[in-house]
């Protein structure tokens, strides 16, 4: 018999317990929905403002008043990536131009090198010629590989396979030469 009342005890205080789990939920619920109710609407966010001041494609930068047009931010960031690496390829070429040195009783020095600037490389041949005593002629020649490509991601366009992002890829051969005299005494 105690065990039946200590059964009956048991599943009371689970049910006072989930009475007052579904109160707690409940009342949680309706502070949830007061709180809803009273915070103030806000106007709807306009992500992309229409800019018709230069014609068509040209938008507002968020938060700001400039109007700018998707493509030619694209192209923007094409011509600085291509200056870029046209620069490093010349930086590469100059450093590979070293000037050979006559040694003592020689007349010719020829002086071959190699150099790397941020990812583009150079190479280089330089000459030098004794012509009479004192007077040495100098010359040189480097060649550079400048190559790069870019992806944009401003500039995106969908096709029926998914999204497309547009892509640049550059290679050209360029070249540097020097030439000079020297006379020592």
């Amino acid at each position: 018999m105690w065990s039946s009342i200590r059964a009956a005890h048991l599943v009371a205080a689970h049910l006072v317990l989930a009475r007052r789990s579904a109160r707690a939920i409940l009342a949680s619920a309706i502070a949830a929905c007061a709180l809803m109710m009273a915070a103030p609407s806000h106007a709807a966010v306009q992500y992309v403002r229409i800019c018709s001041l230069y014609g068509a494609d040209f938008f507002y930068i968020p938060g700001t008043d400039t109007c700018a047009n998707a493509n030619q931010i694209a192209g923007n960031q094409f011509a600085i990536a291509r200056l870029n690496t046209l620069s490093s390829t010349g930086t590469a070429m100059a450093a590979s131009l070293v000037a050979p040195w006559l040694p003592t009783g020689t007349n010719y020095a020829i002086s071959n090198h190699w150099a790397n600037f941020n990812g583009q490389n150079g190479v280089g041949v330089s000459g030098l010629m004794r012509i009479s005593g004192n007077l040495v002629f100098s010359a040189g020649f480097a060649a550079g590989l400048d190559n790069g490509s870019l992806t944009s991601l401003t500039n995106r366009t969908q096709t029926q396979f998914g999204t497309s992002v547009q892509s640049q890829s550059w290679s050209q051969l360029r070249g540097l030469s020097r030439a000079g005299f020297m006379y020592a005494w």
